[in-house]
């Protein structure tokens, strides 16, 4: 019995032994296991993305797997569409109504553009008026002038042709019959229609017979009234 109850003792300490050498065992294997875990993290971090850049989808698988859970929050996501405005809600007006906004609007602007030409068509027509009208003054102008030195010709010719004719009349009959002989018909009719009948006879008496009677004939028609203030009912056939 006394032998017995030694055996147990040593049974037991045998046992703890044999438990402590199992415990250290357990243990060394936990820590290889744990080293081992810590070795293959750090070497997928450092090899992320080697190898991997050809395939976009790895690449995003591995950067979707490493990203920091505040930056997963903040980055929009690709597949994620915002939701569109309904600008019929917000403004409470259809859709159709808002085309026919938009068309009235197009319609505005095409109008205002137009009226934009239509003025700066009428801005160049006031402007050609005033040009046209600046002309016509100037040409209103050139005339009177024109008409203003007409006029002083005429006086001019008349005082000539009236001191002409003194000078026929000054002169002896026969000097002047000479004269008229060989003078040109409307020359000849100015002088003498303005020459006194007395002196005119004088002269028509020395002239040659076929100029005297040519002289009468051309006197005698400036007592005919003009063609022109005939009426034709009384005009000769």
């Amino acid at each position: 019995m006394g032998a017995a109850v030694r055996v147990l003792p040593a049974l037991i300490a045998v046992s703890v032994g044999v438990l402590a050498f199992k415990g250290v065992d357990i243990y060394e294997a936990v820590a290889q296991v744990v080293e081992s875990a810590e070795v293959a993290t750090a070497e997928t971090e450092l090899t992320a993305g080697v190898g991997d850049r050809g395939n976009p989808d790895a690449t995003g698988i591995a950067t979707a797997a490493t990203a920091s859970p505040a930056e997963s929050a903040v980055a929009p996501r690709a597949d994620v569409c915002l939701p569109s405005l309904d600008y019929a809600a917000e403004t409470g007006i259809s859709e159709q109504e808002i085309l026919v906004l938009r068309s009235l609007a197009d319609r505005r602007k095409a109008l205002d553009e137009r009226e934009t030409v239509i003025e700066t068509r009428e801005q160049a027509a006031v402007a050609a008026e005033q040009r046209l009208g600046d002309q016509i003054a100037e040409l209103k102008k050139v005339e009177t002038e024109v008409q203003t030195l007409l006029a002083a010709m005429d006086t001019r010719r008349d005082e000539r042709m009236a001191s002409l004719v003194k000078t026929y009349e000054a002169m002896k009959p026969k000097d002047a019959a000479e004269i008229f002989n060989g003078m040109e018909d409307s020359l000849l009719l100015d002088i003498a229609k303005s020459m006194k009948s007395a002196n005119l006879a004088a002269v028509m008496s020395l002239m040659q017979a076929k100029r005297a009677e040519a002289l009468t004939r051309m006197l005698a028609s400036l007592a005919k009234p003009p063609t022109s203030a005939v009426p034709a009912a009384q005009a000769p056939a």
